[in-house]
């Protein structure tokens, strides 16, 4: 597999008053293309913290983020977010129209002659119907809009996705209908796809199956 993301000896910490929260502590870990990772614990166990960490919505007080080899703020934390990768929020942070999704081509800078017809094909195959994709986002059920928003993701043609609770306001079915979405991202797209997740369920439906402990990231067996 051909390795994506990496963090290299990362800590990091945050103050609580007098006291000093250890989240991670010179931790390691390598992501790789065609493959779906879990990160998986306890609230504030730092599966959040990892994930902004990787996003370079947070920067780490040692060490660093590397994206194909090169630190994320030697790219620019900005043109990473921007053009390397794709976030998936749990509150899907949508505006009201599904112009949404061709918003996120025009922030990466992507030009398409076909543009419109491109971003419906990808709703389509995410199972909204042509009439679905044309209606105001509020009258969109939780679980179309949060299609929605892998639709966003999925349009830029980035390797890695990262998505933060994308199943936390579903109910189960929707919920692994969204899963095998990454699921073909990760084994038919190649990309890398990394989800924070409380769901045991989930989780075990991954390649690989994350959690930090004592600071460090590693395999849950």
């Amino acid at each position: 597999m051909e390795k994506l993301l990496e963090l290299e000896n990362v800590s990091y910490s945050y103050q609580d008053g007098k006291e000093k929260n250890q989240i991670l502590d010179h931790a390691s870990y390598l992501f790789e293309k065609g493959k779906i990772y879990a990160v998986v614990g306890a609230s504030g166990s730092g599966k959040t913290t990892t994930l902004s960490l990787a996003s370079g919505l947070d920067k780490p007080d040692d060490g660093k983020v590397l994206f194909k080899g090169k630190d994320i703020q030697e790219i620019g934390l900005n043109k990473y977010r921007r053009e390397d990768i794709s976030i998936v929020f749990q509150s899907y942070n949508l505006i009201y129209y599904m112009k949404e999704v061709m918003s996120a081509l025009e922030i990466a800078g992507i030009k398409r002659k076909d543009k419109k017809e491109y971003c419906l094909s990808i709703l389509e195959q995410l199972g909204l119907s042509k009439d679905e994709c044309k209606r105001d986002i509020r009258q969109l059920s939780g679980g179309q809009q949060q299609r929605v928003a892998i639709a966003r993701a999925i349009a830029r043609e980035v390797d890695l996705i990262l998505c933060d609770e994308p199943t936390g306001n579903l109910d189960e079915k929707n919920s692994i209908e969204i899963m095998n979405t990454f699921l073909d991202l990760a084994h038919i797209h190649h990309k890398c796809v990394i989800l924070v997740t409380h769901s045991p369920t989930l989780a075990k439906m991954c390649d690989v199956s994350l959690r930090i402990k004592e600071g460090k990231i590693e395999a849950k067996r």
